[in-house]
């Protein structure tokens, strides 16, 4: 979706237009998974009726197999359509996962991925039930550094060490407010 937020960005009601255009998506096409899933499940029954019907000019017991055909087409029908009413379910925690990180960046995917399947796991739990989506977000990423910090001091790489006499030592304690060095 980083592709639609590009082409967006800048026009006026774009979130609103995002959203839109992220449920229609949603709604309107298959994911290429599901879409091999049910290709591949389409030949291998088009290859079981071709070897059916040689089976029925060879006079094999099409009977038994046609119902054997039968069950695996309601089986793999209904796996489809567990898969994509998964689908489906990803996308729309996906979306209420990514309305509650709004404009912030992670510090890396896996940790992105990580926090997003502790938000899944949150949203069922009993005792976030009336709770916000950012506000079960917030729990989970409080006190911790998951997001990409951008102000994040930088390392500084030693100065090397300075050599100074005992005078100069001594008045440099003196300003720190330490006692002379004997």
């Amino acid at each position: 979706m980083e592709w639609l937020k590009e082409i967006l960005k800048g026009l006026e009601g774009a979130e609103d237009l995002e959203k839109k255009i992220a449920g229609g998506i949603g709604k309107n096409s298959v994911s290429k998974d599901d879409f091999n899933t049910l290709n591949t499940t389409k030949k291998k029954l088009e290859s079981d009726i071709v070897s059916l019907k040689a089976d029925l000019e060879n006079g094999d017991d099409f009977k038994g197999k046609f119902e054997a055909l039968e069950r695996q087409v309601k089986a793999d029908k209904a796996a489809a359509e567990q898969a994509t009413k998964e689908a489906k379910e990803h996308e729309e925690y996906q979306n209420r996962f990514n309305s509650a990180v709004g404009e912030q960046k992670w510090r890396d995917e896996l940790t992105g991925n990580a926090v997003f399947s502790e938000f899944r796991k949150a949203l069922a739990d009993e005792t976030n039930k009336g709770k916000g989506d950012k506000d079960i977000l917030d729990l989970l990423v409080k006190d911790k550094n998951y997001f990409d910090n951008p102000n994040k001091p930088t390392d500084m790489p030693g100065m090397g060490s300075v050599s100074m006499t005992d005078v100069e030592e001594n008045q440099m304690r003196a300003i720190m407010g330490l006692a002379p060095k004997a």
